[in-house]
C-alpha cells in the first residue's frame, strides 16, 4: 500500500500558483497519484514520475477545442507543477460528477470519437515499443508469477511478434489518450462531464485507444457507439495484449497489488483472443 500523505498547504499552493485554495481534503486518486480538493480546485500529487509540462499544457488546448477536459493551471515560474515533500503536483479546476462505469460506454465512445477527430495538434508520435517486455523477462522468477512463468513468457513472445507486424502496417494516426477507461471519465446527467489524465497522450493509431472497448463487458456496443469501421486487427491485438502485460509488469516492478497481477494481468491475458474475435467484424478483411 502507498503511505498516507498530506496535501500541500493553502500557502504553498498560493506561493506556487498564485491561487487561493481552501482546505484540501482527500479525494479518490488512482494508481499513479494521490488527489485532494477543496470543492473548487483539484490537486494531483504524483507518487513517482509526473506528467510532462507538454502533457499538462495539452489540457488547455483540448479544453479550448470543446473537449471536456479540466485545464492544468500554469505555476508562477511558468511550469505546470510544483514540489511538495519531494513529489510533484499540479492544480486543476475541480469538476463535479460521478465516476463513469461501463454502463456509460456509449457516452465514453462518443467522447473518444470526438478526440480522434482533432487533426491539427502537434504531439509526439507513439513508439510501438514496450518497456514491460524487459521488466517481465528480468523478473520471470518473481514469486508472484513464477508458477505461471511459461504462460507469461508465451505472451511476452507474442507481444514482440505483434510489435514487429504492427510496425510494418501503415494506419492513420490520431490524438490518442491511451487510457480512456471509465476510471478516467466523470459523467453528469448521462453526459461526459470531464475526461481525466492526459499524461500519456500521443499521436497514435486509433486502435491504441479503441482497445479499451475490448476490456469492457460489451465491446460490440462500444465499437458501434464510436462508429468503428475498417479497424486494423493487428494494432488492436498489440494494444490489447500490451495493456495486460503492462498492468502486470508495473505491479511486479513496484511490488504492489498482487490481486491486480491476477485480475488486470493474467485474467486479461486469457481473454485476449475472445476479445479480438468480437472486434473482427469492425476490422478490415
Amino acid at each position: 500500500m502507498w503511505s498516507e500523505v498530506r496535501p500541500p498547504t493553502a500557502t504553498h499552493v498560493h506561493d506556487a500558483f498564485g491561487i487561493e485554495v481552501g482546505e484540501l481534503r482527500p479525494h479518490p486518486g488512482g494508481f499513479e497519484a494521490d488527489a485532494f480538493t477543496d470543492g473548487r480546485w483539484f490537486v494531483k500529487l504524483w507518487r513517482q514520475q509526473p506528467d510532462s509540462d507538454a502533457a499538462l499544457a495539452l489540457t488547455a488546448e483540448l479544453a479550448a477545442r470543446g473537449i471536456p477536459v479540466p485545464a492544468a493551471q500554469r505555476a508562477l515560474d511558468g511550469s505546470y507543477t510544483s514540489e511538495h515533500h519531494g513529489r510533484r503536483y499540479a492544480l486543476f479546476p475541480f469538476v463535479d460528477g460521478r465516476q463513469a462505469t461501463w454502463n456509460d460506454a456509449d457516452a465514453i465512445a462518443r467522447a473518444m470519437s470526438a478526440v480522434h477527430e482533432i487533426a491539427d495538434l502537434v504531439l509526439p508520435r507513439t513508439e510501438i515499443d514496450e518497456w514491460c517486455i524487459e521488466v517481465l523477462r528480468d523478473r520471470h522468477d518473481h514469486p508472484w508469477i513464477v508458477d505461471r512463468r511459461g504462460e507469461l513468457m508465451a505472451n511476452v513472445d507474442r507481444l514482440e511478434a505483434v510489435i514487429d507486424r504492427a510496425r510494418a502496417i501503415d494506419v492513420p494516426y490520431v490524438v490518442c489518450h491511451h487510457d480512456l477507461f471509465p476510471h478516467n471519465v466523470l459523467v453528469e446527467d448521462g453526459r461526459v462531464a470531464t475526461l481525466l489524465d492526459w499524461g500519456h497522450t500521443r499521436l497514435a493509431p486509433r486502435e491504441h485507444d479503441l482497445f479499451a472497448a475490448l476490456c469492457g463487458p460489451d465491446p460490440v456496443r462500444f465499437l458501434r457507439a464510436y462508429g468503428a469501421e475498417r479497424l486494423d486487427l493487428t494494432h488492436l491485438e498489440y494494444a490489447r495484449l500490451a495493456r495486460s502485460l503492462r498492468d502486470l509488469a508495473v505491479r511486479i516492478f513496484n511490488e504492489v497489488d498482487l490481486e491486480g497481477v491476477n485480475t488486470w494481468g493474467f485474467d486479461g491475458l486469457r481473454r485476449v483472443d475472445a476479445d479480438l474475435a468480437l472486434a473482427r467484424p469492425f476490422c478490415d478483411p
